[in-house]
């Protein structure tokens, strides 16, 4: 095999269990291209129906797409991906910072990891030296801690890690791996996994691999050329670089859609939205701060009550802002804090805490159940105490560790009816009501949720008809109220999510923000340049189709997932938004219905079951899939 462009050209497999490792070639795989498309089918192909998201056999797979340690701007993402912890079918996050980067430069475009350590462990990666060490000194401390005590014993400032706090340690089943002190995988429990495999934390450096580039001449010129009369003329980029999502989420309340006391409203007044305008946050600013090889500088780092943070975004403000109705800044900022210190996901922390304050205030559990606590929205100590008590899991907290839906069953009492949930995992998201694409790609989502999937912010920029008709050939997509082509949309978005994801290109400076950025003919031409390949645009979304069908199988074989867990939580069918300019939008049963047949139609799936065909699945040569399917009886139509 000659040596690739692009690619690093190697898979390494670590087996925690009796300390081995063995590495593979990553040509075999690159019907996938990359990152998470590689990942997710080593993941497929890995891991067995029954296997324990908690239990040894799973795994944590690791994938630094063929963009990443390139020059091509703003791509350092890390896909990670597992068996998702709450759901039971696809866990997947992806970070930024600088691990996918040390990955390619230590000559590994990805990393699979198995097996049970036998005591708290790290390891670290140099070139192609394995080490394992001893954690049980480090066990126990923060992400941040973690972070700085191995580059200390390491001696190498340079080192990137991938780290779990004690929520990670603890199993909590919404522990995030944290890279780089402050970039969450998110969704699915990544920290659960590493601490059920007794490992605190992964720390790579590379030093003697480089990336090869097909074409120098032709990636550099088309390279200046995007930089210049695209990437530089962003709005989004431009905006975004000044505060990062923060800054360009605050707008004023009638003019944004939030997720408000645990989901119950989605708006917020320009009174409490002028308490916590970016300035005020901006007290706690040390400096800004950017992943590797972007120009964006969407980041920063702060310390508040003497914790230090990455951070803070606009997820971080709907979780522990007005999904809980803080209006304090410095209160805000400093449950993020300890959020990321004790590695947990801010969203699905946001949703158990606020669910529990609901519950309080609706007089279903009272201080008997909490250990004493009065729980009341917009009381950011109390916010912080159960942020606490979740992550070591003490009395009340260790019920709220498990998970809104594990949760909700346990103490029962009607307290169901008030938990927001699809496929068992929390919906922390603004615009469920008003913006029907968003809604359906945030329900229909892989992972169990979230807006990093499907779920198109077109409908937040008014793209103009014609726009729409040129890139998404979709006549019209202004309207975000409206149920039209939004399927379509939505559909679209799903390929195109898996081609960023595949490539590592960070998903906040593309087309999903920007319809100019990361156009699939651009990203086309840049790998074409980078790998001497000849990849078309077509090429590539029909590739993103493959990986959404491959995921959608996954979660039919593990989780059993079909049409009935792609519906909406009531509060989004039942509770109308009461004020701003979406007043009296809610989701409407019968259109929904009407939107997934057509979602399902333009993926070939099955209307009634909401499974993938054989037909399809064989047409996108996925025939292994259809295999593994029909030997754990299920027979698709």
């Amino acid at each position: 095999m000659g040596k690739l462009c692009g690619w690093s050209g190697k898979i390494l497999f670590i087996y925690l269990s009796d300390k081995s490792i063995h590495v593979e070639s990553t040509e075999e795989y690159l019907s996938f291209i990359g990152g998470r498309g590689i990942n997710q089918w080593l993941l497929f192909n890995l891991l067995e129906k029954d296997v324990d998201a908690l239990g040894p056999d799973n795994v944590i797979i690791l994938g630094a797409g063929p963009m990443v340690g390139t020059l091509v701007p703003s791509a350092s993402r890390l896909a990670v991906d597992y068996k998702n912890v709450i759901t039971g079918g696809v866990g997947s996050g992806n970070c930024g910072g600088r691990f996918a980067a040390e990955m390619k430069y230590a000559g590994y475009d990805h990393i699979v990891i198995t097996g049970k350590a036998a005591k708290p462990t790290y390891i670290y990666i140099e070139d192609d030296k394995v080490n394992f060490r001893d954690a049980s000194d480090i066990w126990g401390r923060s992400t941040w801690e973690t972070d700085y005590i191995i580059k200390s014993k390491e001696k190498d400032e340079s080192i990137s890690t991938l780290t779990i706090g004690v929520g990670g340690e603890n199993l909590v089943k919404f522990a995030s791996i944290i890279g780089d002190r402050g970039r969450a995988v998110g969704y699915g429990g990544s920290g659960a996994v590493m601490g059920s495999k007794n490992l605190k934390a992964i720390a790579i450096r590379g030093k003697k691999s480089s990336i090869r580039v097909a074409k120098p001449a032709e990636f550099m010129n088309r390279l200046r050329r995007f930089k210049r009369d695209v990437f530089e003329k962003s709005n989004v980029v431009r905006v975004h670089r000044e505060g990062g999502t923060l800054g360009a989420y605050l707008l004023p309340g009638e003019k944004r859609p939030h997720g408000v006391r645990n989901m119950n409203e989605e708006f917020w007044s320009n009174d409490s939205i002028k308490n916590v305008t970016r300035d005020k946050f901006d007290k706690f600013l040390i400096r800004r701060h950017s992943c590797f090889n972007c120009p964006v500088y969407c980041s920063a780092i702060y310390k508040v009550r003497g914790v230090m943070c990455e951070g803070i975004q606009a997820n971080s403000l709907r979780a522990f802002g007005t999904n809980v109705d803080v209006k304090c800044a410095e209160d805000i900022l400093y449950a993020h804090a300890l959020s990321n210190s004790y590695g947990l996901d801010c969203d699905q922390t946001s949703a158990a805490v606020a669910w529990a304050i609901e519950c309080y205030e609706e007089g279903i559990i009272d201080k008997q159940d909490t250990d004493g606590l009065e729980l009341r929205f917009g009381d950011g100590n109390c916010v912080a105490r159960l942020i606490k008590k979740i992550a070591f899991r003490e009395g009340f907290g260790d019920i709220l560790a498990r998970g809104v839906y594990e949760a909700s069953k346990i103490i029962g009492r009607g307290s169901e009816e008030l938990a927001v949930l699809v496929k068992k995992n929390s919906v922390m998201e603004a615009a469920m009501r008003s913006h029907k694409a968003w809604a359906l790609g945030v329900v229909t989502s892989t992972k169990g949720t979230g807006h990093l999937r499907g779920a198109p912010a077109q409908e937040f920029q008014k793209v103009p008809p014609e726009i729409s008709k040129e890139l998404f050939n979709i006549s019209d997509i202004s309207n975000p109220t409206s149920y039209e082509n939004k399927a379509a949309l939505v559909v679209w978005h799903e390929k195109y999510k898996g081609i960023i994801d595949m490539m590592g290109i960070c998903a906040l400076p593309s087309m999903w923000m920007d319809v100019t950025l990361f156009i699939p003919e651009d990203i086309a031409g840049l790998l074409n340049d980078i790998t001497g390949k000849d990849y078309s645009p077509e090429g590539l979304l029909n590739t993103g189709e493959k990986l959404q069908n491959l995921e959608r199988s996954f979660n039919l074989l593990h989780a059993g997932f079909g049409r009935s867990d792609d519906m909406p939580p009531r509060k989004f069918t039942d509770i109308p938004v009461k004020e701003g300019i979406y007043k009296g939008e809610k989701l409407h049963i019968d259109k929904w219905n009407q939107m997934l047949d057509e979602y399902y139609e333009l993926h070939g799936w099955d209307k009634a079951t909401g499974w993938p065909t054989k037909k399809r699945l064989l047409s996108l040569r996925l025939d292994a899939v259809v295999d593994k399917l029909a030997k754990n009886r299920i027979i698709l139509s």
